[in-house]
């Protein structure tokens, strides 16, 4: 059986009102916090493959959750939601990103959300790798529910939101049925969330 986990950032100075960055802020204090409860429900994780936006929040969530693995690459696919504006990206291009991982492979960065979520699922379906985690954003994580339920988004509004440092499993068994195990687990950091 093949999963598929998924890991928001933690709160962002952006959604703390510390900083007027919305495209690559950092982590808050609060963020940090709820980053390194992480920790626990991802102790045990055996992993093929662990794949991270190379947008601060996310990559700044991994490297405060303790999990490792020998295969760790940035995924520009999973940077958040353009929110249907062209060029979102492009005033922060080239992004600078720490040596936690393999570099991005993808260039993705100008591409629409839609298309980078539709190329990251068939990617993910289609490789080996039996346990994979990925650290991301919501709006990118909207669209990849989207696309592994099936859904089509210009015909049907869904949302599927994630609270910061939330977990979600998605899961495709050896009948090729798609599972959503569960999705938003916030356990960890009920008590801190805003």
């Amino acid at each position: 059986m093949k999963k598929i986990w998924l890991v928001r950032h933690g709160q962002s100075q952006s959604q703390s009102a510390e900083d007027n960055d919305v495209v690559n802020p950092e982590l808050s204090e609060l963020g940090r916090q709820q980053a390194r409860r992480l920790v626990k429900p991802l102790q045990n994780f055996e992993l093929d493959l662990i794949l991270i936006s190379p947008l601060r929040r996310a990559w700044q969530t991994y490297q405060l959750s303790g999990i490792q693995n020998s295969r760790c690459e940035f995924d520009s696919r999973l940077i958040e939601s353009d929110w249907g504006i062209a060029g979102w990206y492009e005033d922060i291009l080239p992004v600078p990103i720490p040596d936690l991982a393999e570099p991005d492979q993808h260039n993705a960065w100008l591409e629409p959300v839609e298309k980078r979520a539709t190329k990251l699922m068939d990617d993910l379906l289609k490789i080996p790798n039996e346990n994979m985690l990925l650290f991301g954003h919501w709006g990118i994580f909207n669209h990849i529910f989207a696309e592994f339920a099936g859904i089509d988004l210009t015909k049907n509004s869904v949302k599927a939101p994630m609270d910061n440092t939330a977990i979600s499993l998605l899961e495709l068994d050896d009948d090729q049925n798609h599972i959503i195990r569960y999705w938003n687990d916030r356990a960890h950091v009920a008590d801190i969330l805003q």
